[in-house]
């Protein structure tokens, strides 16, 4: 009874004051979501910088010209665009993809504000943890060799083989040739190929998905053995998260 009240309330809440999942707050220039899908972003500024650290990284292998056009996928609440918008970097055009469906009207009602070359658009693929509603994953709406750029941020993360699999084969559809591809992902050595939420690893795992684990080499053969070749593997290089950075090229 008390949850069947308590959810009264909340509909009622949102009839009358909004959904506060759908809010935003005005930090410099910048529009950042009052409430954060992303783990440990509390900060304004850390939020920031957070994508800027992956930026700078990843400009080390990764030109960014005027006509770049970049894929977001798992995008969630477009950090990586108030990021790039924070650095003033070029670029030609960004779509943000993501499964979660009030990340992305979120960043429809917010982040679009930017301009006409920032689009995101709702992927109703299945994930365990993010979208159990749908059955089947999706192939990406997208012609092939679009993209200059496909970044994923905390995505493989939540991921088991045969799904990472799948995007891989996608993301070599949509990239140019010489495309890069970024990915962070929970990696390390001897460990089993791949594990869901491994027990005393990083702390307590919370729901499906939390944290799949795989093994650096079954890991990076996953990409070499599927149209690309590995540039870096930086261990653990996300302090925050433990995640490793892999950054890929097609070839």
């Amino acid at each position: 009874m008390r949850k069947i009240l308590r959810r009264i309330i909340n509909r009622v809440k949102i009839t009358f004051l909004g959904d506060p999942k759908m809010k935003a707050i005005t930090y410099k220039e910048f529009y950042l979501p009052t409430f954060r899908e992303n783990q440990g972003l509390s900060d304004n500024e850390v939020y920031l910088q957070s994508a800027v650290e992956q930026i700078n990284h990843l400009s080390e292998y990764f030109d960014f010209y005027e006509s770049s056009s970049i894929l977001d996928f798992g995008c969630g609440q477009g950090r990586l665009v108030n990021g790039l918008k924070l650095m003033r970097t070029q670029f030609g055009s960004y779509f943000g993809v993501d499964t979660h469906y009030k990340s992305i009207k979120w960043c429809n009602k917010w982040i679009t504000k930017y301009g006409t070359k920032i689009k995101f658009i709702h992927l109703p693929a299945f994930n365990a943890r993010y979208n159990r509603g749908v059955e089947t994953l999706q192939q990406l709406p997208f012609e092939k060799n679009s993209f200059d750029l496909v970044f994923l941020n905390s995505v493989f993360s939540h991921m088991l083989t045969d799904d990472v699999l799948f995007y891989i084969e996608e993301f070599q559809a949509v990239l140019k040739a010489n495309g890069i591809l970024y990915v962070t992902a929970f990696v390390e050595e001897k460990v089993p190929d791949c594990e869901e939420n491994p027990k005393n690893y990083l702390g307590e795992s919370v729901g499906k998905l939390h944290r799949v684990r795989f093994e650096k080499q079954f890991f990076l053969n996953l990409f070499e053995e599927n149209g690309f070749k590995v540039e870096i593997f930086a261990p653990q290089h996300i302090s925050r998260t433990k995640q490793s950075v892999i950054i890929a090229r097609k070839i």
